[in-house]
């Protein structure tokens, strides 16, 4: 299986590159969080405790919930796998564009995927059309909210009869929040009590997180919960990183106030990539996906030091499409500078 995403700025070997290709909070790791992980390291002479149980009491105060609703993950795509291996799905249904590894842990099952495509028409929304995919031929359907690489957020009344939908069909519906963070409205279905329902969350992208691998999910079916817990290894999670999540789940402004900054940075950042004649996408979260007709956009700004993600082998896309993160001013300021010179 061939895995191909943003963020591996390891094969480029380059000190100086600027990675607008991984969509993660360009302020970095808090320095509350840092200073946690930091000393937690002599407690890795020891195992991590299992299952996260700390972590999961801490987030069950903070969501207002129980801890047996919450399981957490090695990052949120650890999820997706468990999730395809207890359920064993016969078929699922997802969108198109949208994150590879749904599928990919899916096929791992020999799952037969179907794929509900977001038109450009739409700007690459998600209609009320996809209502009709969601029959009793499904067992499972997984959507990302808001989408990557569109960012796009579905609507709030779509979402609800989507639920209501899946619960009709004896639908599992896994909705990926992992990106609801940076938008400004958040609409979480985190409280919907749907026992075919599944919320999904990370601590990777808003307090760039991503190399330490913390992710979570919560659902009202504990037995499902139970069964996560019980596919692989208790020790999942490591002490740096439960560490991490307790640190960050302290700071309860933190999110709000990222999510304030990114948007003025994103607005910033769109109309200054249609001021060069791309075709922009506007979304919700801190990336913006982008079309142009230089297929060879992404090696020409890999010689200014800019890594971009190419999304041409997103299902739904083809070449031309490019997804960047929203990063500092700064940062900004130099992808849209670079862009400029290699598109004369």
């Amino acid at each position: 299986m061939h895995h191909e995403h943003g963020g591996n700025i390891y094969k480029y070997k380059n000190d100086n590159l600027i990675d607008f290709s991984a969509n993660i909070n360009p302020y970095g790791i808090p320095l509350s969080v840092k200073q946690a992980m930091y000393n937690s390291i002599d407690l890795c002479v020891h195992y991590p405790e299992p299952n996260a149980n700390e972590l999961k009491n801490v987030l069950a105060l903070k969501y207002n919930l129980k801890a047996e609703n919450f399981f957490c993950s090695n990052g949120a795509a650890e999820i997706f796998y468990r999730l395809a291996n207890v359920i064993k799905p016969k078929s699922a249904l997802i969108t198109a564009p949208t994150f590879s590894e749904y599928e990919n842990a899916l096929l791992t099952v020999n799952c037969e995927i179907k794929h509900h495509f977001l038109l450009k028409e739409n700007e690459f929304n998600l209609t009320y059309d996809i209502l009709n995919d969601l029959n009793n031929n499904i067992d499972i359907c997984i959507l990302c909210n808001p989408n990557n690489p569109t960012g796009k957020i579905i609507n709030t009344d779509l979402m609800h009869k989507i639920i209501k939908k899946c619960n009709e069909n004896n639908i599992y519906l896994v909705v990926d929040e992992c990106f609801l963070d940076f938008t400004e409205k958040q609409s979480s279905v985190l409280y919907n009590k749907s026992n075919n329902l599944i919320v999904v969350k990370a601590f990777t992208k808003m307090y760039a997180l991503a190399g330490v691998r913390l992710g979570f999910c919560v659902s009202y079916n504990v037995n499902l919960i139970n069964s996560l817990s019980a596919f692989g290894q208790p020790w999942n999670t490591s002490v740096i990183a439960q560490q991490a999540g307790l640190a960050a789940l302290k700071l309860n402004d933190y999110p709000t106030q990222i999510a304030r900054k990114i948007k003025i940075l994103r607005d910033k950042l769109y109309l200054d990539l249609e001021q060069l004649n791309l075709t922009v996408f506007y979304g919700q979260a801190n990336y913006l996906l982008f079309y142009t007709s230089d297929f060879k956009l992404h090696e020409k700004l890999l010689k200014h030091n800019i890594l971009i993600r190419n999304c041409e082998n997103y299902i739904g896309l083809n070449k031309g499409y490019y997804r960047v993160a929203v990063r500092t001013e700064h940062e900004n300021n130099k992808l849209i500078k670079a862009i400029k010179e290699v598109l004369e």
